[in-house]
């Protein structure tokens, strides 16, 4: 069988989960970022930036998929923000329509109306404002479906109070999408791979420290130094401590920072967060 020498068979990395290759590849990328500062001029050997920047790219997905994801910020604010909307025109509504019922009949030639109107709207005043988001909706629904059967529009139209009417059915609309009861809600972006992506930043791991380790050449001065600088993180790594052997067979012994058995990978794939 023909041997291979390539990068991913070389280089053998401690034991480390996605979290712990973030932490890892970000100190990496940090310590070449400083370094690059230092160099004149004041960038890595082409080879190695173009290593550094895969490495970049393969840790920054895996550490978007493992981030903790929390309630969708726009989601949250967007029911408050709708519900407070209704909240408000509904009791615009009452304020203006309760105005017109407290006026004279020679004032208000439509005073039956705007009672009855009142009547039918707010039986318990505003209560219904406070009920739950969906159940609120209902309500607010049977009100307005009420206003149109009874041609309470007109009501609304005699009274001066169009935009009132408007506002309400606007309002209710909005209510219904943000709730999604009127409108689906909106599919959540694929999780994506994590173990694709935990599998990357080990391969750009490997890739990195391997050219890195490379790049010193006892004929060409500073340039182990600089070797020994950039992967310093590895070489101070400390993994956590090897499984028993009752839960991983004969993985026993915690390898070092450039020595881990492959079983031990194969443990953290098992687990990569």
């Amino acid at each position: 069988m023909a041997r291979s020498f390539t990068s991913q068979d070389l280089v053998a990395l401690p034991r480390l989960n996605a979290s712990e290759s973030v932490v890892l590849a970000t100190e990496l990328i940090t310590v070449a970022d400083a370094r690059e500062k230092q160099l004149r001029p004041k960038k890595l050997p082409e080879a190695l930036g173009r290593s550094k920047g895969r490495l970049a790219a393969a840790v920054a997905t895996l550490e978007a998929l493992t981030r903790p994801q929390g309630g969708d910020p726009v989601e949250t604010k967007t029911k408050p923000k709708a519900d407070r909307l209704l909240d408000n025109a509904w009791s615009g509504t009452f304020d203006w329509l309760g105005g017109w019922c407290k006026l004279p009949p020679e004032r208000n030639p439509s005073l039956d109306e705007a009672k009855e109107l009142f009547k039918l709207l707010y039986p318990d005043g505003l209560s219904f404002t406070r009920l739950p988001y969906k159940l609120e909706w209902k309500e607010s629904k049977a009100r307005l479906d009420a206003i149109r059967s009874a041609r309470h529009d007109r009501t609304f139209k005699k009274l001066g109070g169009e935009a009132f009417l408007a506002h309400l059915e606007e309002a209710h609309e909005a209510y219904g999408r943000a709730l999604h009861i009127t409108a689906p809600k909106p599919e959540s972006a694929p999780t994506g791979d994590v173990r694709a992506a935990f599998l990357a930043t080990l391969a750009a791991l490997r890739d990195y420290a391997a050219r890195v380790a490379a790049h010193a050449d006892p004929d060409v001065p500073g340039s182990e130094e600089v070797s020994a600088a950039l992967l310093a993180p590895l070489a101070a790594w400390e993994s956590r401590p090897a499984a028993s052997s009752s839960e991983a067979g004969d993985d026993t012994e915690a390898p070092s920072a450039l020595a881990a058995p492959p079983e031990a990978e194969e443990e953290a794939l098992a687990d990569p967060a």
